[in-house]
């Protein structure tokens, strides 16, 4: 299992998306999804009627590693037809957080 210390040196390593949040989606954060720039994506959906503009919904579910976090559980957001790495379901603790960084680096380092 990682430590804290293992895991703050990888998550300054990859690429962070920290242009908007949900209900933020912004025209300079499109093209960052959709290129390299971004090696991981946390996207988070405080509402069960969140509404995402398609190009980013596309854009996200091409992209490799999106992290999904929400106060609701995945199935009830099926229809946005997301298949991320991992879902957060809120409030979730350190431990599960670091099961979703050891998924991401068994996949991508």
């Amino acid at each position: 299992m990682a430590s804290k210390r293992q895991l703050a040196y990888y998550l300054q390593r990859i690429g962070w998306l920290i242009v908007g949040q949900s209900g933020a989606f912004t025209e300079e954060m499109l093209p960052v999804i959709r290129s390299n720039e971004c090696a991981l994506v946390f996207v988070r959906l405080p509402e069960l009627d969140t509404s995402i503009p398609e190009p980013f919904l596309d854009a996200l579910r091409q992209h490799p590693a999106v992290v999904v976090t929400s106060p609701y559980p995945h199935h009830l957001f099926s229809h946005l037809n997301l298949h991320p790495l991992d879902f957060l379901t809120e409030p979730y603790s350190f431990e599960r957080f670091t099961r979703c960084m050891e998924r991401y680096f068994s996949r991508h380092d």
